[in-house]
């Protein structure tokens, strides 16, 4: 009998760790931007954001720019959600040390060439603003739709650094935007847990999306800094639905978005794209239901 219970015990501590997966951060969004799992409340920017059926309505008009919002402006269309400075950081310094998934469920209503549908580092004018940042700036970006023309307009998950290139996902020539008036789930998945410059990898639906690639060079996603030394403020741009750049602000209906400080796998991603954005996988109190009656039968067994 005390085996049995031993194994139900560590069981029960087994569905306490996979049920949370390492999520710290969770928006559903029913009718604000709180985080139900830790602390990091966003704060609704702007006058075109509303609440409906569990999504946050992000209804931006054409020829509204992420600049528009510099240096504290409220224009009087346009809307995006600010979360906690560190809150990308603090994710990627926590569990898994150097990993961070970004998770989403989103409805694009229109597509915009290098809208950004989350976004986290500093720009070039560094907090609140959207002045861009060439190689000198921290910073991540998933965007729905890039403006690359001919060699194809599609999603691409980006990462800036410091002397070099950007790091990014995408699939050139394939026209792979993301969907619009379809609800798509969207997992981008960063992992220096092995050392820098580290992996992002991307899951659309269930499938992976593009080739993992590198990570831009000199970013730590744990500090959010790069070697230059004005970065050093780190990812003081915590944005749904604004970019680090000036371009447009993204014009969507996002369902969920979650945090981990832990690098989803395609299984995990498969698994929360099955439960939708609803629930999560699987639930604490049904994982324990289960384990009870296990050790139930086993003690019925040993009578």
């Amino acid at each position: 009998m005390r085996r049995q219970l031993l194994a139900a015990t560590c069981m029960v501590a087994l569905c306490a760790t996979t049920a949370s997966a390492a999520l710290v951060h969770r928006y559903s969004f029913d009718s604000d931007a709180s985080d139900s799992v830790g602390s990091a409340d966003g704060v609704v920017m702007g006058n075109t954001a509303s609440f409906a059926g569990g999504q946050i309505v992000l209804d931006n008009p054409n020829g509204v720019g992420s600049g528009d919002f510099n240096n504290g402006n409220i224009p009087a269309t346009g809307a995006f959600v600010d979360f906690p400075n560190g809150l990308f950081s603090g994710a990627a310094a926590a569990g898994q040390y150097g990993a961070v998934t970004v998770e989403l469920w989103v409805t694009m209503d229109t597509n915009r060439d290098w809208s950004a549908l989350f976004s986290a580092g500093t720009s070039s004018a560094l907090e609140g603003n959207s002045a861009g940042g060439n190689d000198h700036f921290p910073y991540m970006q998933i965007i729905p739709r890039t403006g690359d023309g001919g060699d194809g307009n599609d999603l691409r998950v980006t990462t800036n650094g410091v002397a070099g290139p950007e790091g990014f996902v995408d699939e050139p020539g394939d026209g792979a935007d993301l969907l619009v008036g379809v609800q798509e789930h969207i997992v981008a998945v960063f992992d220096q847990s092995g050392g820098l410059p580290g992996t992002i990898t991307v899951y659309r639906n269930g499938v992976q999306y593009g080739n993992t690639a590198g990570i831009a060079a000199n970013l730590d996603l744990a500090a959010m800094a790069t070697a230059f030394p004005v970065t050093t403020a780190g990812d003081v741009n915590v944005w749904l639905g604004r970019s680090q750049w000036p371009d447009a602000l993204v014009d969507a209906s996002v369902n969920e978005l979650r945090i981990y400080s832990h690098a989803l796998t395609l299984n995990e991603a498969v698994q929360n794209g099955n439960f939708g954005p609803n629930s999560l996988t699987p639930e604490p109190a049904t994982c324990v239901l289960a384990v009870m009656g296990l050790a139930g039968i086993a003690w019925r067994r040993r009578r």
